[in-house]
């Protein structure tokens, strides 16, 4: 049995030393299926993180109407911090409203100097309890928050449903797409160990004719996809763990993520390990369909 194990293994190890650039090559298709899948699979969650917290910090401006006065405002403001819903009010004046605007996009002043003193009008900038925002939770605050003094309620509840449907979306098309990487890597994979085999062909045509079981012959090959998988695994993760480094600290610069737990730290550990089996048992099945279909044409 050892005897045997140790034959296996020395005809793997040549097989990789005297096919190397072939070997290369098929660790390579591995790495890049494993890149992209892994890629799109890390955008997907980093969304998915960004609009579960989304969802759950929701902000409501409601907007007085022209000719509320301060003091009928400050009486709405105590009467929405009242609510149970109701984590915190912001009362944001006209004038307070006016300055930040003008701060924010100076030129802009002139034509809220044309429109005169109503231009912004005050507002109350609501925070809601995390435990009240479910759909028909908020549709039920916001139909008792109405009032005679509110020319507008505002939220971005909409905007954010239509991005989770969105992100449904693209989950499903990530899938198909994911499927056809796989479909991709192994029939690459598998063409690439089927060089490999032809290039052996005389050799094994003799050990199936001395009668070398199908086990026996696929042995060594299956090895090398084991490394061929094991290779690209290692390329893909040292890929991805730059490309989160690089990238993910320019995308929270770039979009408000609030406070997404994002990190441009290592890949954890889940990952790397899944990325690894994915890749060996990528090499196994590509290798493994090589050798069996020298299997059925050999003599």
């Amino acid at each position: 049995m050892s005897a045997t194990l140790g034959h296996i293994l020395r005809r793997a190890a040549r097989s990789l030393w005297e096919n190397l650039s072939l070997n290369a090559v098929a660790a390579g298709v591995i790495a890049a299926a494993l890149l992209l899948g892994g890629a799109f699979w890390g955008a997907m969650s980093t969304l998915s993180d960004a609009v579960e917290v989304w969802e759950k910090d929701v902000h409501l401006s409601a907007y007085f109407a022209s000719g509320v006065d301060e003091e009928r405002q400050r009486a709405v403001l105590a009467e929405v911090q009242a609510m149970p819903e109701v984590e915190a009010v912001t009362w944001v004046t006209a004038s307070d409203a006016r300055a930040y605007l003008e701060e924010r996009v100076p030129d802009i002043q002139p034509i809220l100097a044309e429109l005169g003193g109503d231009a912004v009008p005050a507002s109350l900038e609501i925070t809601l309890r995390a435990r009240y925002i479910g759909d028909e939770t908020l549709a039920d605050f916001v139909t008792r928050l109405q009032r005679a003094e509110f020319e507008e309620l505002d939220y971005g509840k909409e905007w954010v449903e239509r991005l989770t449907a969105f992100l449904g979306l693209l989950k499903a098309l990530g899938a198909a797409l994911g499927t056809l990487l796989v479909m991709a890597a192994v029939f690459l994979v598998g063409n690439t160990m089927h060089l490999v085999t032809y290039a052996r062909r005389a050799e094994l045509e003799t050990m199936k004719l001395v009668g070398a079981t199908l086990q026996f012959i696929a042995a060594p090959f299956l090895i090398e996809g084991a490394v061929q998988g094991l290779v690209g695994g290692l390329i893909a993760i040292g890929a991805l763990s730059g490309l989160k480094t690089v990238l993910l600290g320019r995308v929270q610069e770039l979009v408000p993520l609030g406070q997404t737990p994002l990190t441009t730290s290592a890949l954890g550990l889940s990952t790397v390990v899944g990325l690894l089996a994915v890749g060996v048992l990528l090499g196994v099945v590509g290798c493994g369909s090589a050798v069996l279909r020298f299997w059925r044409q050999a003599p």
